[in-house]
């Protein structure tokens, strides 16, 4: 029976993430009303959110799959020990550390901004990103412009417990919006991190457990509590940069923040 696992912390905040709104200019191209890069990969596959709460890095190897399908035509072959040894690395998980009562206290979840800044240097497999920057959940037209542009968009939900998958049914859609009753309010212990692979005038699809779910906009403004979007080499194979995004303006930010050393967490 599958297994269905959670695993984002709460949101790190860093005064240095680069918003996308900034480097957006005039040339940007109104997003078009529906867009779909999901269908291209083929199985996408739980690696190893049946296991661990691993879901960050899930997320990182499913947003890898969705651009090499997509711009190259191929399907990206990434396994879920290479998933779990990123999970390990960066969080300190260790599979052989399970309690009799079948607990294990180093399976803790992970930031999405250490994922994030993993991606920038090493990535899974080798695939890594240039950039990454945050979205206004809030606001729509970037939400539509982020996914048009850079193919997915990663982002940490807080789930309400009246969407969590009860096996053997299925995970049902994610259409509620809270309305004061308990199930339906966005609960901090129920933190996960999916990918979006499209959109419509309905609502996105969001990539999870290795199965693809229908998100209303109402429920990923209710419960998407970070957005951020990937620039990946994989994607923009030919060197061409997005229409109407300032990547001159975002490649020198990022210098300057490195130039200045570790970004520091804000209070």
């Amino acid at each position: 029976m599958a297994k269905y696992m959670l695993g984002k912390l709460p949101k790190k905040v860093d005064s240095r993430t680069l918003a996308l709104a900034r480097y957006l200019t005039a040339a940007v191209p109104a997003p078009p009303p529906s867009v779909d890069y999901g269908g291209a990969v083929l199985d996408w596959g739980m690696l190893g959110n049946d296991t661990a709460g691993d879901c960050a890095w899930a997320g990182q190897a499913h947003a890898d799959m969705l651009w090499v399908a997509n711009a190259q035509r191929q399907q990206l072959a990434i396994t879920t020990d290479q998933v779990l040894q990123a999970y390990e690395q960066v969080t300190g998980y260790n599979p052989g550390d399970v309690q009799p009562d079948g607990s294990n206290p180093t399976d803790k979840g992970t930031a999405l901004l250490d994922a994030l800044k993993y991606w920038r240097a090493t990535g899974i497999d080798q695939q890594t990103i240039t950039a990454f920057v945050e979205i206004d959940p809030t606001n729509s037209d970037h939400v539509k412009q982020g996914l048009n542009l850079f193919g997915t968009l990663y982002l940490g939900v807080q789930l309400p417990n009246s969407v969590l998958p009860h096996p053997p049914s299925p995970i049902p859609p994610w259409t509620v919006a809270p309305d004061g009753t308990p199930d339906n309010q966005p609960d901090p212990k129920n933190g996960h991190c999916v990918i979006y692979c499209a959109y419509d005038a309905n609502g996105l699809t969001a990539v999870t457990w290795g199965q693809t779910v229908r998100v209303s906009w109402a429920f990923h403004a209710a419960y998407c509590d970070e957005l951020y979007a990937m620039l990946s080499p994989s994607w923009f194979k030919d060197g061409t940069d997005p229409e109407g995004i300032n990547i001159a303006a975002l490649t020198a930010d990022l210098q300057q923040i490195a130039a200045q050393g570790s970004p520091q967490p804000a209070p």
